[in-house]
């Protein structure tokens, strides 16, 4: 199973469109073709933000996604931090998807994340086509 980092960016585009390629993304998790990895920062990163009022996501929308990302993802305990970001908060992600081994990390900037030994830095899009060829 392949193994991915979600940055923060995708689960809001999930929720606001049912319909959109982050929300397919959030589906492929949820049905086993992916393990979403993360860590507790992350975690509460994801929580934060989606619970911004200035989306107005309902809260027990948000408990379910992160319950489903809990229940078929990979807690990855204090990955070793990196400073390779010009973003220091994506830093945490980078961190992730290298300690946990992902295959990917999936946003919708990825012209903030640097090359990463290993890991390929892809959108919702270009994940999907991947997984598409894989089953």
């Amino acid at each position: 199973m392949t193994r991915v980092v979600l940055d923060t960016n995708i689960l809001v585009s999930a929720l606001i469109s049912a319909a959109g390629n982050e929300a397919l993304v959030v589906l492929a998790a949820n049905q086993g073709l992916l393990i979403p990895c993360f860590s507790e920062e992350i975690a509460t990163e994801y929580a934060e933000v989606l619970l911004r009022p200035k989306f107005g996501f309902p809260r027990d929308q948000v408990d379910a996604l992160l319950s489903m990302l809990r229940s078929v993802g990979e807690l990855v305990k204090s990955p070793p931090p990196v400073r390779i970001s010009p973003d220091p908060d994506d830093d945490r992600f980078i961190s992730c998807a290298l300690a946990s081994g992902a295959k990917f990390l999936v946003t919708g900037n990825k012209r903030h994340f640097p090359l990463i030994a290993g890991v390929e830095v892809v959108s919702a899009s270009e994940l999907l086509e991947f997984i598409t060829l894989e089953i």
